[in-house]
């Protein structure tokens, strides 16, 4: 009997978010330290403007709240 209940799926994470939670549901799915995941999209916003703004308002409206 398996007792590790951990979330893995990606969700928004609204008790550690800047916008909408999107990145820090995101680092927390990958392992990854939410600054750098952070990082990593403005980096990429700042290359890709309308395909990063896109998809980050697409995971804003399709992603549900992690349930605590």
């Amino acid at each position: 009997m398996n007792s590790f209940n951990r979330q893995r799926g990606w969700y928004k994470d609204p008790l550690n978010k800047k916008l909408s939670g999107v990145c820090s549901g995101l680092a927390h799915r990958l392992d990854f330290p939410v600054w750098a995941t952070r990082l990593v999209t403005i980096l990429l916003f700042l290359s890709f403007p309308f395909a990063v703004a896109l998809g980050y308002f697409i995971a804003h409206c399709c992603l549900e709240d992690k349930a605590y």
